[in-house]
């Protein structure tokens, strides 16, 4: 073997080890408690009626399929979407997760929210439903939405 030969496999060696190194946190398969922390942080930041705390945990070219509207698209619109729930009244908001998986940077999470809104009168309506999370795994290891939907059980409002 030549010597640039020999340079050359030893060079493309410590690349693919350097390669697998900076994939292996990204490599293995995401827990159910990592993916479904994005949506806990959601509850709870709606829950203290921050809209901005809520957008931080989407990507910035999220898009969000509410019931009965128009796609929402972009972190800046669904700051705005969260917050006028929250100025319409929307509280005590909480989620359950059924379903996870992973592959790399990629995962969803599946599961059951339950929230409340109080009308200008007063009067108080429980929601119940289901969602979809679409999630990516940004640089930084936390998981952030992409795509989101929700439907309403409607038998079940109270």
């Amino acid at each position: 073997m030549t010597k640039i030969s020999l340079f050359a496999s030893y060079l493309l060696l410590g690349l693919l080890i350097f390669s697998s190194c900076n994939n292996a946190n990204n490599s293995k398969p995401a827990t159910s408690e990592e993916l479904s922390q994005m949506n806990r942080d959601f509850a709870k930041a709606i829950n203290n009626k921050d809209a901005v705390a809520a957008a931080s945990l989407y990507t910035d070219d999220a898009m969000e399929l509410p019931p009965n509207e128009a796609p929402i698209s972009g972190r800046d619109k669904i700051q705005k979407y969260w917050q006028s729930a929250i100025d319409a009244g929307t509280f005590n908001v909480s989620v359950a997760t059924t379903a996870t998986g992973s592959n790399g940077d990629l995962g969803y999470e599946v599961g059951r929210y339950e929230l409340s809104i109080k009308d200008s009168t007063g009067k108080v309506t429980t929601e119940h439903g289901k969602y979809l999370e679409l999630l990516k795994r940004d640089k930084d290891g936390k998981w952030k939405s992409t795509h989101g939907i929700w439907n309403v059980d409607t038998l079940a409002l109270k």
